[in-house]
């Protein structure tokens, strides 16, 4: 028999189906150094953080894998070159089925760390990674003891001593001796999530639906519409409808392996036991402020993952205006003409909240008062400078942009889709968000009411002192 009787036989299930199981997009980082580099110590301690945060990781080391797969294989440059070969098959099935992979692999020479990638790639992401301790940090670590056999001749062809180690050219990844283990294994993980969520694509695409979404709301705003009411009597709009059409549509489109929350559409629990992710959208965030053609209205977009808001985009059709971030880069403001082909996360004017501790600007709603809100503010007026009132999440934009300190709403009003981008926003320019106990908001929830309010400050020294029986 011979390979031209073979026949591959695909699978039926795709990595949107997998990922939203495992919630881990296929990706392999290749970790190359000489032995003692710190290669499986960072690996583990990766695979371990990825694992607990209910994510699908997996390690390889080279060293266990000869005991198994690679049996028998020895050291000479062929066999180092089937050894490896055989390792980014083994990865590239592991990646396949769903996991984040960790190749520990001392893999010297730049040849085959390329038909690695060749192997893995474009079905896998692949990442080089350096550890770039010396021969002679290794060997002070030598915690093997082998540097030591090595420089008295016991052992051959030991990689830095007596056979060649090809520094790589273009790694990802470079970490220095000097860098922890945990420190190392904290950028990959930092890494390992961005892949699952296609971070650069998944802000990209957010960003031009919300301004499909916003010419689309504008047009309309211009013109007549239709008004109709819903069983809590809020008001729903063409201009509704017509935004979520246009949103859903690109996100089930370019995200299938992710699920939809959204204001204007039916729920499905199907959302709960996706690991993937999940949009969580208010299409038309103020209608009430679209009627009165105040302009104070919004295209609200969240992105969670693991019950945490990780992406957020906000934008103000009116104002031609994108606030926008992402977890651990930071929030911005721009416009939205101002959207590139060449667009990346950090584009736009870096938004940061104020430094005021008293003297506070409240930001209020424009449309939503309530006892409460002027129960609290009169009994703490002598920290009050003064009150800012706005739309829809606007207020949260004017916190982050440091045009306002401190927002308190009280009841169960809101739902995860008008918080969830403003929540990402604020957190990202140094603003607190939390329930109105203090504890922080957990996005995709059974329940998507906020039951217990919400509070944004730009600092925990501003809040202020809660009347008794207030809540």
């Amino acid at each position: 028999m011979t390979e031209n009787n073979l026949t591959p036989y695909a699978s039926r299930a795709g990595i949107p189906e997998r990922m939203k199981i495992t919630g881990s997009r296929p990706a392999v980082y290749w970790m190359t150094g000489l032995s003692g580099s710190g290669k499986s110590t960072v690996a583990a301690l990766a695979e371990k953080m990825l694992v607990e945060e209910g994510r699908a990781a997996l390690m390889i080391d080279g060293d266990t894998v000869r005991t198994g797969l690679c049996r028998g294989l020895g050291f000479s440059p062929e066999d180092r070159h089937e050894n490896l070969r055989r390792i980014a098959e083994l990865a590239k099935i592991a990646a396949l089925a769903g996991m984040t992979v960790f190749v520990c692999a001392i893999s010297p020479m730049a040849a085959d760390r390329e038909q690695a990638r060749a192997i893995l790639s474009p079905a896998v992401r692949f990442h080089e990674v350096w550890m770039a301790a010396t021969v002679e940090e290794c060997a002070a670590r030598d915690p093997k003891g082998l540097y030591r056999r090595a420089f008295a001749g016991e052992i051959r062809d030991f990689t830095g001593v007596s056979a060649p180690y090809e520094q790589p050219d273009a790694p990802d990844f470079t970490f220095p001796a000097s860098m922890s283990a945990e420190e190392c294994a904290a950028v990959l993980v930092r890494s390992a999530r961005e892949d699952d969520w296609d971070l650069e694509r998944l802000m990209r695409t957010m960003l031009d639906a919300a301004a499909e979404a916003s010419a689309k709301i504008m047009q309309i705003y211009e013109s007549t519409y239709d008004v109709a009411y819903k069983a809590d009597n809020s008001p729903l709009t063409s201009a509704d409808t017509a935004s979520n059409e246009i949103l859903t549509g690109i996100f089930r489109c370019e995200f299938p392996e992710f699920s939809i929350l959204s204001e204007e559409e039916a729920d499905s629990t199907e959302r709960l036991s996706n690991n993937a992710g999940v949009f969580i959208i208010d299409p038309l965030d103020g209608t009430k402020e679209f009627l009165s053609h105040n302009g104070e209205f919004c295209v609200s977009i969240g992105f969670a993952s693991g019950h945490r808001v990780r992406a957020g985009v906000i934008a103000v059709p009116a104002q031609r205006l994108f606030y926008y971030a992402a977890e651990g880069h930071g929030a911005y403001k721009m416009p939205i003409d101002g959207l590139t082909e060449d667009f990346t996360v950090g584009a736009g004017e870096r938004l940061s909240v104020s430094d005021r501790r008293d003297k506070l600007i409240v930001a209020a709603s424009r449309s939503h008062g309530d006892a409460q809100t002027e129960a609290l503010l009169a009994a703490n007026e002598d920290r009050i400078l003064s009150t800012v009132t706005a739309g829809s999440c606007l207020k949260g934009c004017l916190i982050a942009e440091g045009k306002a300190d401190i927002h308190y709403r009280f009841g169960a009003f809101m739902k995860e889709w008008d918080t969830a981008a403003m929540q990402i926003l604020c957190e990202e320019a140094g603003a607190s968000f939390t329930d109105l106990h203090g504890r922080p908001l957990r996005a995709n929830r059974e329940d998507p009411v906020n039951r217990d309010g919400f509070i944004i400050l730009n600092h925990p020294a501003s809040a202020l002192t809660m009347p008794d029986g207030l809540i």
